[in-house]
């Protein structure tokens, strides 16, 4: 395919950043699962339990809208290196491995608003700072 065009196939391109290493420890990592938590399984977290909960009941509610399974929403282990990592933003999201493109844009701003401490509704791609927008457009128009 040229410059721009569209691969068929794996479609997936993965940038090699050589060995992932364990952010407590400095291991390498081999393990899917340690990997994704950029940690090993027996160096310490610091996950935010509460948030992992709150994550957990989102992606529960999520996937019954969605009539899927709770996993392709999101792992545990992907929420669970959400909750550890705390990101703030869509670009410190999207660097959680689990977290692509897609998810992204689909479940991003609920991830996030949910690691802002927000309370969020169960309806799917639609997010918590949408529907606050909604709301004050409607009391502009009053």
């Amino acid at each position: 395919s040229g410059a721009g065009g569209v691969e068929r196939g794996g479609g997936r391109s993965r940038r090699r950043r050589g060995p992932v290493r364990c952010r407590v420890c400095g291991r390498t990592l081999t393990d899917a699962g340690e990997i994704k938590l950029m940690r090993c399984e027996g160096c310490p977290s610091d996950l935010d339990e509460e948030l992992y909960e709150r994550l957990r009941e989102w992606r529960s509610a999520q996937a019954r809208q969605l009539g899927q399974p709770a996993y392709c929403v999101f792992t545990d282990k992907t929420l669970m290196a959400i909750a550890e990592a705390l990101p703030d933003n869509e670009t410190e999201l999207a660097r959680i491995p689990g977290v692509g493109g897609r998810k992204l844009q689909r479940f991003g701003a609920d991830v996030l608003a949910l690691c802002a401490g927000e309370e969020i509704g169960a309806d799917p791609g639609e997010s918590a700072g949408g529907r606050a927008d909604e709301r004050m457009d409607e009391q502009a128009d009053e």
